[in-house]
């Protein structure tokens, strides 16, 4: 939440210790009366500038400086009710000659007033003399500049705090960084998988790498790294995300109303912003543990200014599967090249690429028993990206940032048997670009004006064993025979957004409008989404919010490309609102509570419908009949990341229901009651000692009811009842410790021991059945899982 640290009065805002002196270089051009510039620094809760960003400038060799000024501030902490807080502050430095020494040793009359600090005086970072509005560009007078003078010395003075706040246009947003996102019990130190600890967001079978958010499918959640989509974030075999940690600067979570730079997604986000790891000096990571490798270097150039990173990861699988299981092999790797560069104070650029490959077969162990010899399965799966960004700090704080993306994913998929084999080709080609222009007027307006377009193009060709007349009516007697469509459907969109923040009094209202256009098969639609959030801030440490609005997303390639699809599908829709309250407690305490209610709309459900019933021809395997609901409560309770603890409760209270017109609701497939997380991190000097425990009802599933025998087929059909009957409650306690150490000025590094369902609790995740269904037991889910890792730094 925004607070002014001056009005506020739970809030202490940072004190400056000691002004900073900057000599500029000789052959300087005069700099104008009254120059200064304002810079926006993160203060750390031990009083240190974490990042420094100018605000308002004056010319770019000067800008620089400042920039490496701000860097060497110190504070005394910002503070609410007496413990110290982390504050983003406008901080001004103003450019001045040096003051002559007073003959008497009391200040020269040209000295600033008293809401300047004088070098023997520091003053408090948010005097109310001394307040700068971020379009001000004004300062008070300082003497007049003298061309003859080698030197101009800068003195700070002058700050308005903000404590970091939600994003306007979001409902929610839950942000982690730092340690939140490695050290999390139960993640390996991936920062994705921490999402599944988060309210909103129901458990997934077998941890794997996808997320229920708000009793929606996970295909309905979107993945974004630097503001493009990307379809896969995970390695096979529960393995980890495919972007190294070290990467990862920080991770926003949106369970719904999202905002409008985001879009073709009917559910959550979850965006990562990626930069290269803040060092001064050449750097070497290398990680090891039970399952991977991986190592990472950091080069700067041009004095600080760029950093070229690589990373590179491989696992060892195949090394350790054949040691429990025969005929299995796995491997995975992936990789990341970034350049980081900032010309000048104003901009910045990157260009970032990252891939990886993965590797599944199971031919061996299938073929030695478990089924017919000559039985063959493997999957291979691997991408490519490129996204290059450039962002440039325009005059009155407006920002201008342009983006862009292209990438290719590959797949290919097989499964013999003696009487044939399935096998699937699929070559996918991604290009995007986007732009955005943020506007700040004062305090009480902020316009953000954009557009994205995205392209994807798929090629798939498919050998599969096809029943005869697939998607034409039902005749008797049809055996399965050989065939090899292909599938090239092309998905393109392109979409304006507007969406603007008034900011009056306790009263914040954000109005968002988005305009998508959609081509696709036989569909060319424009789609208007508008969106809307209200905040009202009932106390300093209390804000009430609403938020209501629309989204929309595409139909998947394989629904939509003929003969398999419906090429007239249109996209789902869903209403998305919700309310609750924010609440700021003392000892870096964050209570949310929100209630949410998501209505369905337009959902892809199989059909036997024809297209066209006077001539039916062709069946319509898919059709926009399915509608849905969810709804329910969340409640986080959160501690700050401060002084070596972090941690936080979450609980979700939810119902997902699916049903179509003049049918009665049934639970969604994935539907689950109560999930309960407690994830809790404390570093006591080089250790730190993390725990995780969830609790989850189980979600339903539909019963056995018997068997029809299949004469024909020589097998036994299962006949299933309604979905009534629950899995059993899931239970699962993670544990994780860390222990640093520093071997000398150039080498350090940790080594940490990472363990899920430490009590080996035997949870199920299905049910199995005999051939005749006269008897099952159940799918037991993950047992006892651990790794031990070392990690280690040169720098």
């Amino acid at each position: 939440m925004l607070v002014d640290a001056v009005a506020a009065q739970d809030v202490t805002p940072p004190r400056l210790l000691a002004p900073v002196e900057l000599t500029l270089p000789d052959g300087l051009e005069p700099l104008p009366e009254g120059a200064g510039v304002i810079l926006l620094l993160t203060i750390r809760e031990d009083g240190d500038v974490e990042d420094v960003v100018v605000d308002v400038g004056v010319r770019d060799d000067v800008d620089a400086l400042a920039l490496e000024a701000g860097q060497r501030l110190r504070f005394e902490p910002a503070r609410r009710d007496g413990e110290p807080i982390a504050v983003r502050v406008r901080f001004r430095l103003e450019l001045a000659p040096p003051r002559p020494p007073a003959s008497d040793g009391s200040a020269s009359d040209s000295a600033p007033d008293d809401s300047a600090p004088s070098d023997a005086a520091p003053s408090d970072a948010a005097s109310d003399e001394s307040e700068v509005a971020p379009n001000d560009a004004s300062a008070p007078a300082s003497d007049q500049l003298d061309d003859e003078l080698d030197e101009q010395p800068v003195v700070a003075f002058g700050a308005q705090a903000q404590i970091e706040r939600p994003e306007a246009g979001a409902s929610t947003r839950l942000t982690l960084r730092g340690d939140e996102l490695t050290t999390v019990p139960g993640t390996f130190g991936e920062p994705l998988r921490v999402v599944a600890t988060l309210p909103g967001v129901t458990r997934s079978p077998f941890n794997l790498g996808f997320f229920l958010v708000r009793g929606a499918s996970f295909e309905n959640t979107g993945f974004f790294v630097d503001g493009f989509p990307v379809p896969l974030l995970y390695h096979l075999g529960a393995g980890p995300a495919v972007l190294n940690s070290r990467l990862v600067e920080r991770l926003d979570f949106y369970p719904g109303g999202y905002p409008a730079r985001f879009g073709r997604f009917s559910a959550g986000v979850i965006s990562l912003e990626t930069r290269a790891p803040a060092i001064e000096s050449a750097h070497l990571e290398l990680e090891v543990d039970l399952l991977k490798a991986s190592a990472l270097g950091v080069v700067p150039f041009d004095g600080g200014r760029g950093h070229i990173t690589a990373s590179y990861r491989r696992s060892y699988y195949e090394l350790i599967l054949p040691l429990l299981v025969d005929g299995v092999e796995l491997s995975y790797s992936d990789w990341q090249l970034r350049l980081d560069w900032s010309p000048t104070s104003r901009a910045t650029a990157s260009l970032f690429y990252f891939g990886s490959t993965d590797r599944l077969d199971t031919s061996g162990a299938l073929g030695a028993g478990m089924a017919d010899e000559g039985t063959r399965s493997s999957l291979a799966y691997g991408f490519h990206r490129v996204i290059g960004k450039v962002r440039y700090q325009l005059p009155r704080s407006m920002v201008l940032t342009w983006s862009a993306t292209a990438g290719v994913d590959r797949a290919r998929v097989r499964d013999a048997t003696p009487t044939g084999e399935d096998g699937l080709d699929l070559h996918t080609t991604y290009l995007g670009q986007r732009m955005e222009l943020y506007i700040p007027v004062g305090r009480i307006s902020r316009t953000t004006i954009g557009a994205d377009v995205l392209a994807s193009i798929y090629s798939a060709r498919a050998s599969l064993q096809i029943p005869t007349g697939l998607g034409q009516p039902e005749r008797p007697g049809r055996e399965p025979s050989a065939d090899t469509p292909t599938l090239e459907p092309v998905l393109a969109g392109a979409a304006p957004y507007v969406e603007q923040t008034l900011e009056l009094g306790p009263l914040e209202l954000t109005g968002a409008l988005r305009f998508d256009y959609l081509r696709y098969a036989n569909v060319s639609r424009f789609f208007v989404d508008p969106r809307s959030v209200v905040r009202a801030r009932l106390h300093p440490a209390v804000t009430l919010k609403a938020a209501t609005g629309l989204f929309m997303q595409p139909p998947q390639p394989f629904q939509i490309a003929q003969p398999l699809g419906n090429p007239g599908l249109p996209p789902s829709r869903s209403w998305q609102s919700s309310g609750g309250l924010e609440v700021d407690l003392p000892s870096l305490l964050f209570v949310q509570t929100q209630a949410f209610y998501t209505r369905m709309y337009d959902l892809p459900v199989t059909s036997s419908s024809f297209f066209d019933p006077d001539n039916p021809l062709r069946r319509e395997l898919y059709r926009a009949e399915g509608e849905g609901r969810a709804y329910g409560l969340e409640v986080l309770l959160r501690r700050e990341a401060r002084e070596g603890l972090y941690g936080w409760l979450s609980y979700t209270l939810a119902w997902s229901e699916r049903f179509r017109e003049n049918r009665p609701p049934v639970p969604f497939t994935f539907d689950q009651r109560h999930t309960l997380n407690l994830a809790v991190s404390y570093a006591w000097k080089k250790w730190r000692f993390g725990a995780r425990f969830l609790v989850a009802t189980g979600r339903p599933t539909r019963a056995t009811l018997g068997c029809e025998e299949d004469l024909d087929g020589d097998r036994c059909v299962r006949i299933r009842g309604p979905r009534e009957e629950r899995l059993p409650t899931f239970h699962q306690l993670d544990i994780r410790i860390d222990r640093d150490f520093t071997i000398n000025s150039w080498l350090r590094g940790s080594v940490y021991l990472d363990v899920l369902n430490v009590y080996n609790a035997r949870n199920s995740e299905g049910f199995r059945y005999q051939w005749d269904t006269r008897a099952r037991d159940r799918v037991p889910g993950l047992p006892t899982l651990g790794t031990i890792g070392i990690r280690l730094v040169f720098e």
